[in-house]
């Protein structure tokens, strides 16, 4: 089990769009989910594993805000940087797309090093769950 913000499918078209200009070692990533063996996610920030923690249990199932505010890229994984919720991830983020194909899980959303400012901040929404 873990909690996140399960993104509303609204945010997630808006993630799928802005993927549309985000390059991986030069090569759009479309391309990389179509030919290379990458597959998009756009699902959800992780609060923490297991159940919501304490504090926060009074915010199950509302709507909250997010903000992406940064680009993360590796050769793993591409992921959002967002403001707006308590995460224990030390960068809380949406996991947008990982390589398959090369071995990566979404867990190496955490382990991106450069993240780049965007130009435009991007709102998303979505709920508070408890996941299975």
């Amino acid at each position: 089990m873990y909690s996140a913000i399960l993104l509303d499918e609204k945010s997630q078209l808006k993630l799928e769009k802005l993927a549309e200009d985000i390059k991986v070692n030069g090569v759009r990533l479309p391309m990389l989910v179509r030919d290379n063996g990458w597959k998009m996610y756009n699902h959800h920030m992780t609060i923490s594993m297991g159940s919501l923690p304490e504090h926060l249990k009074q915010y199950l199932d509302t709507i909250h805000k997010l903000d992406v505010t940064h680009i993360g890229i590796s050769d793993k994984a591409v992921a959002v940087r967002v403001v707006g919720f308590d995460s224990k991830n030390k960068i809380p983020h949406v996991t947008v797309a990982v390589n398959i194909k090369g071995g990566g899980k979404p867990f190496d959303s955490n382990k991106i090093e450069n993240w780049t400012t965007i130009d435009t901040i991007i709102k998303l929404s979505g709920a508070v769950k408890e996941l299975q």
